[in-house]
């Protein structure tokens, strides 16, 4: 069996979320002045307005290193206001100034049309089993880094 590079689970699935990641920074900068992974950072801190950076970094899939630039990013933009948590001096919680809720107001139609726009050749059924089949995919991948951890 010969192993191609298209056949890899990993390779299409960064495909299309580089793709999607790409057009939806081009569409939020020319409009927003922000790109897609700082929109989702936005996102989620208008959801939970005691969310950490730690948290942050956790819900992304990314490393506190690199959720770290982007807030400063986001505080130079003056989008964020941060503060010390009392009951962990390592945690910060952020919060979104008057500027980012104007942000949001703006981002989160282009970004509900450009789900839309993503999912329009697709039935409602197919979008429920994608989902699923990508949950089953990040289980299965989480397990696997897992089991190597406990084998060293």
């Amino acid at each position: 069996m010969v192993y191609m590079l298209k056949d890899s689970i990993g390779y299409r699935i960064n495909l299309v979320a580089t793709t999607i990641k790409t057009n939806f920074t081009k569409l939020l900068q020319a409009e927003c002045g922000i790109a897609a992974e700082q929109y989702a950072t936005l996102k989620i801190i208008s959801e939970d307005n005691e969310v950490t950076q730690t948290r942050i970094a956790e819900l992304l899939g990314k490393d506190k290193t690199t959720i770290g630039r982007s807030i400063e990013s986001l505080l130079k933009k003056g989008l964020l206001f941060i503060e010390d948590v009392e009951s962990d001096r390592r945690a910060n919680r952020v919060s979104l100034t008057p500027k980012a809720e104007e942000i949001l107001k703006s981002a989160i139609p282009m970004a509900l049309k450009f789900n839309e726009t993503v999912k329009s050749k697709l039935t409602k059924n197919e979008v429920e089993i994608f989902f699923k089949v990508l949950d089953i995919i990040l289980e299965e991948s989480k397990n696997m880094k897992r089991s190597k951890g406990e084998n060293r």
